[in-house]
This record gives structure tokens, C-alpha cells and sequence, in this order.
């Protein structure tokens, strides 16, 4: 047989499938083998991935599933992918609005470094800012054709269902062992762990309802089975998340007359969740988190909230990125708070409004807004592809910033990347037609 002038030198294996098929074992080992050996492991894969392949932005969504620590591996590899992609110029800019408000507020924050009380967190936070934010100006323009979206999609949602099976895997553990927990699997906090998940339970159900018939039942299975998942993380902001979610869902089954589809999976969710739910929070003991406002509530969130509120009154400006912390204990003491539980904001908007002062709200929101605003411009659009179930998931993590600060969420705005990346190809699709 003659070989192509084009495929001559390809590669006889996939070397980034072959990695790829050693990685889906490294959580295995963290568990049962060593913890340790496995975020080398990690870090060398990563670095490999890097070095040998073209599609090094790959390894860094795969290994979403382990951010037990900051800066984690997931973080040096977006960094060296940046860095690969800057040497060999493969960075493009692409007229969006809400990337043109982005870096508007990047700016403000190199800003306000520069006033801020705590100067060296200043830089540390704002430096974590604007990486954080860069994720979306990465995948925004990685992205250059279906394929590689296919490509993203894949490893994105692999680290998704990595992260579910190992939160059940430690909660069998856990009763195995006879001890009872709130795992948050290879994640620092089970609110992020279970808004992650949120995200594949959404495109479980966006598959649902905009798919085949054939793979109902496929994604049915697998949507229970996230759902589940994020019922262990007994984390009721990231059941608000999915619950504001597939509220965007419902509303596109009804557009495009698919709700027979809707109501059918919303009536198998709604028997599981009465039947096993209850179960759940009674043997792991967290039933308590779901009876109403707690103490920490009152004087935890409560009580920061009100110090964000505060914080502004007295600097309408900002106080600089990082500086809440250092402000609202104070602040709280002020208001006679009886308990003490953190100074920390959760509350993504008061967060900003505080930090940044009203400028920085307005271009958050700005963001926020007009990135609906364009996808909702366009019905045709909005209600194809994978665009409903991006949507959606954003539209879950803005419900959930106002009980948890999500400023600092790589998914968020890989999540954002993702969406104008799409909006963009679309429009592509639309001018060669």
C-alpha cells in the first residue's frame, strides 16, 4: 500500500493515548497504592504532555480531578501550555466583547495592587486572578475547529467522571472503615468537587434532551449516577448550581418541544432522589445541612456578607485583590459578631464589589451579561451543539456565587473559553455558508 506524502512520518501509536490510558490509573493508585506517588506521577505526565504532543492544554483538563493543593499540577501545565503556545506564536485574539471587559477588569486589579494594605497578597491574589481569568482567553482561541472541540469536550468531562468515581469510592471506604465523613475526593473543598460534577450532570442532561433517542437511557444512567455524586458532597450550593441549570434546560425543552423528554428523566430524578436522598444524609449524619439556616450560616456567610457591604461604604473603590480577608474580621468584630467561623467573602459579587469597588462589579457583571447576551441573541444557535449545556452550567456556577466566592474557579472560566470558542466557530460556519 502507498503511503501519503502527509502521513509518512506520522507516528506508528498515538503517544498522547498512550499516556492517556496510564492516567486514568493514577487516582487508583493515590488511593490504595501512595498519595504521594501520584502527584508525581501527575507533574511528569503533564510535563511529557507538554513536551511530546500538540495538544498540552489536554492534560491540564484531564487532571482537573486533583486540586488538592494550590498551586496544583493542573497549574504548571496551563502555564507551560501558555508558555508553548506564546514562543510559537499560536495565540490569536478574538474580538468578544465580554474578553474586551475581561481584560479591563485584569487591568484594574494590576491597579489596585499597587494600594493595597496587605501589599505582597495583594500581588499573590492578583496574579491568581489574572491567571485564573487567562483560562478563558486560552480555550477561547485553542479552539479552532469541531475537532479539536471534540477533543477538549472528551478530557474535560473524563476528569468529571474521574472525580465522581473517587468521591464513591472513598465514601464506600469510609463505611467500610466504619467512619463516617464529608469526603471532597482529590479536591481542598466538596463545594467545588460537587459544582465540577454539576457540570457533567448538565451535560448528561443536555444529551438527554437534545440528543438521540437511542442514548436516553445511557445518559439517563449517567446523570443518576452524578447526581448521586453530588448528593455525597452534602453541598447545597452545588445543588442550587444544578437546580439553576436544568432550570435552563427545562426552559430549552419547551423552545425546541422536547419536554415530554424532560419531565420523563426530571420524574425518574425526583423517585431516586425521595427514595435514597433521605438514606444518605441520615447514615453519613448530614441531614442537619438541609433543615434550614445553620449557625454557621448566621454567623459565618451572614455575618461576611455584611462586612462586604460595609468594606464598600467605607472604600467605594476597592480595597485590592486579596484584601477582604484582611478587612472583614474587623469589620465583623465591629458588628458584635458572637462567633467567628471566616473571614472569607462567599459571595463572588461582594467579593468584587469590595475588592475591586464598583468599577470591578460593573465589569464583572458586565461579563457575565453580555456573555448571555450574545448567547440568547441567537435562538438558532443557543438551542444547538453543546452551546445549551455550557450555558447551563454557567448559568448554575453564577446561581452558586452568591453563597460561595467562585472568583478563582479554573472550571468557571474554562467553562467561559469554552462558550465564546463555540460562539465563535459558529459564526465562522455562518460566514462560509
Amino acid at each position: 500500500m502507498e503511503i501519503s506524502p502527509e502521513n509518512k512520518y506520522a507516528p506508528a501509536i498515538d503517544l498522547q493515548n498512550v499516556m492517556l490510558s496510564f492516567a486514568l490509573f493514577m487516582p487508583l493508585i493515590g488511593m490504595f497504592v501512595n498519595y504521594y506517588a501520584m502527584w508525581v506521577a501527575m507533574f511528569m505526565f503533564g510535563l511529557m504532555w507538554i513536551l511530546f504532543t500538540n495538544r498540552e492544554a489536554n492534560a491540564g483538563l484531564l487532571f482537573l480531578w486533583g486540586l488538592e493543593f494550590e498551586p496544583a499540577p493542573v497549574d504548571f501545565i496551563f502555564a507551560g501550555s501558555w508558555f508553548k503556545r506564546i514562543m510559537r506564536g499560536d495565540f490569536k485574539w478574538l474580538s468578544h466583547p465580554a474578553l474586551h471587559l475581561l481584560l479591563a477588569y485584569i487591568l484594574l486589579n494590576l491597579f489596585q495592587i499597587f494600594y493595597s494594605k496587605n501589599f505582597l497578597r495583594g500581588v499573590f491574589f492578583g496574579l491568581v486572578t489574572i491567571y485564573t481569568i487567562s483560562l478563558a482567553f486560552y480555550f477561547s482561541s485553542y479552539i479552532k475547529d469541531v475537532k479539536i472541540w471534540f477533543e477538549v469536550r472528551r478530557f474535560y468531562l473524563l476528569a468529571v467522571y474521574i472525580s465522581a468515581i473517587v468521591l464513591v469510592l472513598m465514601i464506600v471506604l469510609l463505611l467500610i472503615q466504619g467512619r463516617l465523613g464529608r469526603p471532597a475526593g482529590f479536591f481542598k473543598d466538596p463545594n467545588v468537587l460537587g459544582a465540577f460534577m454539576a457540570t457533567g450532570a448538565l451535560y448528561a442532561m443536555s444529551k438527554i434532551l437534545l440528543g438521540e433517542r437511542r442514548e436516553i437511557l445511557k445518559y439517563t444512567a449517567l446523570f443518576l449516577f452524578l447526581l448521586i455524586s453530588i448528593v455525597l458532597t452534602f453541598s447545597r450550593g452545588s445543588l442550587l448550581n444544578l437546580l439553576a441549570g436544568i432550570f435552563f434546560l427545562a426552559f430549552v425543552s419547551l423552545i425546541t418541544k422536547r419536554s415530554k423528554r424532560f419531565f420523563a428523566v426530571l420524574g425518574v430524578a425526583l423517585a431516586v432522589a425521595v427514595l435514597f436522598v433521605p438514606v444518605i444524609l441520615e447514615v453519613f449524619q448530614q441531614g442537619f445541612r438541609f433543615r434550614g439556616a445553620q449557625w454557621y450560616d448566621i454567623y459565618g456567610r451572614a455575618m461576611a456578607w455584611r462586612a462586604g457591604i460595609e468594606i464598600f461604604k467605607s472604600y467605594p473603590l476597592g480595597i485590592g485583590p486579596g484584601q477582604f480577608e484582611d478587612y472583614s474580621l474587623d469589620y465583623q468584630k465591629s458588628m458584635g459578631g458572637p462567633i467567628l467561623i471566616t473571614p472569607s467573602s462567599h459571595n463572588l459579587y461582594l467579593r468584587v464589589l469590595a475588592e475591586n469597588g464598583i468599577v470591578g462589579l460593573m465589569l464583572m457583571i458586565g461579563v457575565l451579561a453580555v456573555a448571555s447576551f450574545v448567547s440568547v441573541r441567537s435562538r438558532k444557535i443557543i438551542y444547538s451543539g453543546d452551546i445549551p449545556w455550557i450555558f447551563s452550567c454557567l448559568i448554575g456556577i453564577i446561581a452558586q456565587s452568591f453563597v460561595i466566592d467562585t472568583l478563582h474557579w479554573r472550571h468557571f472560566w474554562i467553562l467561559l473559553g469554552f462558550l465564546i470558542s463555540l460562539f465563535n466557530l459558529n459564526r465562522e460556519k455562518e460566514t462560509k455558508s
